[in-house]
């Protein structure tokens, strides 16, 4: 079955930001057990997603990756690229951006149903902010206010394919912690930090700070997913 690292943010080195995800990017790789994998880059999220494959490229081919990117023009025209592609994937990396979008977009593409049945592998989900909110049952995401749909963070939906609720860029204390408090009512949500990951296997480990908030914040150092 697959195994998922669900990013709560951090800057990768794109532009003039500096590369804070070393140790998970790292992670993702050995997740792998294999010296060259073959890495996928879905940037369907990003407004700016040719520069960040770029940047993405650059890290992973440092780790000994083949690397390769999922373009809207495939996605569009060739499925059976798309189909290929994800087939031929050791890793699938999903970036950040606008949440709302990436389920969209993979609702309406087709690609949803091969994920569901590429997940039935050994692959590696990667996901990082709107990419990890991708992966749960749901995401307390900003995606609303960029398209000034809200004026506060919301919760959106993902696929499903973990069994969580994920918030990502979590601070405590912080705006999207203290209104997160106030919109949840009897759920329970996973809270990632910036340079944080839920690395999901056999069961849920952790790098960096995660929090668990079922009407208290509690920190954890795994999670056992049902």
């Amino acid at each position: 079955m697959a195994k998922f690292v669900l990013i709560g943010g951090g800057d990768v080195g794109r532009g003039n930001t500096s590369y804070q995800t070393e140790v998970i990017d790292k992670k993702i790789v050995e997740l792998t057990g294999k010296v060259n994998p073959n890495f996928l880059f879905v940037g369907l999220a990003s407004s700016f997603s040719d520069s960040y494959f770029d940047t993405m490229k650059k890290i992973y081919k440092e780790l000994g990756c083949e690397c390769v990117y999922l373009k809207k023009k495939n996605i569009i025209n060739n499925p059976d690229i798309v189909k290929n592609k994800i087939n031929d994937a050791d890793i699938i990396y999903f970036c950040g951006g606008d949440s709302v979008k990436l389920v969209n977009d993979l609702k309406e593409y087709g690609i949803d149903s091969l994920l569901r049945e590429k997940i039935k592998t050994d692959v590696v989900i990667a996901g990082i902010s709107a990419g990890a909110i991708m992966c749960c049952n749901k995401g307390y995401s900003d995606s609303l206010k960029m398209r000034g749909e809200s004026d506060k963070y919301e919760f959106v939906d993902g696929l499903g394919f973990v069994n969580i609720n994920f918030c990502p860029h979590f601070v405590m204390d912080g705006e999207r912690c203290n209104e997160l408090v106030t919109d949840v009512s009897d759920e329970v949500i996973v809270c990632v930090e910036d340079i944080s990951a839920l690395v999901v296997t056999s069961c849920g480990d952790v790098i960096g700070n995660v929090y668990l908030y079922d009407g208290k914040f509690k920190k954890i150092n795994y999670l056992d997913i049902k």
